[in-house]
């Protein structure tokens, strides 16, 4: 007989039915905050798309998880056995790699000094909450930079450490209910996911806390939302990590995470964070907070003076171009608001001539 993990969550129940509806409509309620701070001009950024695809995709698994609860479909088949395992396991890992071009943008911006201030995501954003730098008093720190960028570089990609693993070990968990060897090996990768995904949050939280004693102008607020949002990621991986010792030998046995106490433990350490996190992310102007402008920090490095020439002509042809434009705008506004002055000078046009007309008509009998 096979011993395999639990699936995380367990299998749908009548007890999931009314659960699995309250977070798929509070999933539901976030999506109009999402669609503002998506197209909203002055909070748009995207740096949350990873957590914004995450919450529409919650929707569906929640919708699909109520539909089985209630009985409309009885057996569950192998794909969607597999589908909500591999959502519930990349659901908080989509959300800490987004935190990483945000922290990144929370530390590089403390790091420009007055003269390159215009280089950094922060200023070209709109009552940022983070103070800019005095001249004289805040200096240009470009080797902090340097590292913060090539820390955050490392980051990014470090977690696919975390992705791939659980990616590849819960699109394949049906098959670790009958065979023992792909059972253990799913075990090890689990566990090597989220593993992974806590060294990563905890080495993100070192760095935030560095940056609080180091840098001067870092956004307190910003410090307070980062450390929020990892610890509830780090309450989801810990509880994945409690749970996944534990084995079955069938989806029916009414064991471990298929129970009722089971099931409101999944609900209370695994959903609810995450549903938390994604509201602080979308409750909070992420651009005004952390000064990440539309696209955050996309620089590899320091421009050099060559590259600030050319920015500097590229900025001037826009420009003159901009001002050619309002010209020719209120050139064209001045003759739509007021066409009376337009009427007048046409009018005085057509007397003149019939006077010219008149000693015209005039001195033609006085030459015959």
């Amino acid at each position: 007989m096979v011993s395999f993990p639990v699936p995380v969550g367990g299998i749908p129940r009548p007890v999931d039915f009314a659960p699995s509806i309250l977070f798929a409509v509070l999933y539901g309620l976030l999506i109009p905050l999402e669609a503002y701070r998506l197209f909203h001009r002055r909070s748009r950024t995207i740096l949350f798309i990873g957590t914004l695809l995450f919450g529409v995709e919650r929707i569906a698994v929640f919708s699909l998880r109520a539909a089985h609860a209630n009985g409309e479909r009885s057996i569950l088949s192998n794909g969607l056995i597999d589908y909500m395992q591999v959502s519930f396991a990349l659901g908080s890992i989509a959300i800490a790699t987004d935190l990483v071009n945000i922290v990144r943008c929370l530390l590089v911006n403390p790091t420009y000094g007055s003269a390159r201030f215009h280089e950094c995501p922060a200023a070209g954003t709109k009552e940022c909450m983070m103070e800019p730098p005095i001249e004289g008093v805040h200096e240009d720190m470009p080797t902090q930079r340097f590292w913060i960028r090539r820390f955050t570089d490392f980051y990014g990609l470090a977690f696919l450490a975390s992705n791939i693993p659980g990616s590849v070990a819960n699109s394949h968990f049906h098959r670790a209910i009958h065979d023992q060897m792909k059972a253990d090996n799913i075990y090890k990768l689990r566990i090597v996911s989220s593993g992974v995904c806590i060294l990563l949050t905890i080495g993100l939280l070192a760095s935030v806390a560095w940056g609080r004693r180091k840098l001067d102008r870092v956004s307190m607020r910003g410090v307070r939302v980062i450390t929020t949002v990892v610890v509830l990621i780090n309450v989801v991986s810990i509880y994945r990590l409690a749970v996944m010792p534990l084995r079955e030998s069938s989806l029916a046995d009414p064991i471990h995470t298929n129970t009722s106490g089971g099931k409101a433990t999944f609900y209370l350490l695994h959903i609810l964070p995450e549903w938390l996190a994604s509201v602080i992310l979308f409750s909070i102007d992420v651009r005004k907070t952390f000064g990440t402008g539309p696209f955050g920090d996309l620089r590899w490095r320091d421009e050099t003076e060559e590259e600030k020439k050319k920015r500097l002509r590229r900025w001037g042809k826009k420009a003159a171009k901009k001002a050619a434009k309002r010209e020719t705008l209120s050139g064209d506004i001045e003759l739509i608001e007021k066409p009376e002055r337009r009427l007048q000078c046409s009018s005085e046009q057509v007397l003149v001539e019939k006077k010219e007309h008149e000693l015209l008509v005039r001195e033609i009998p006085k030459s015959s």
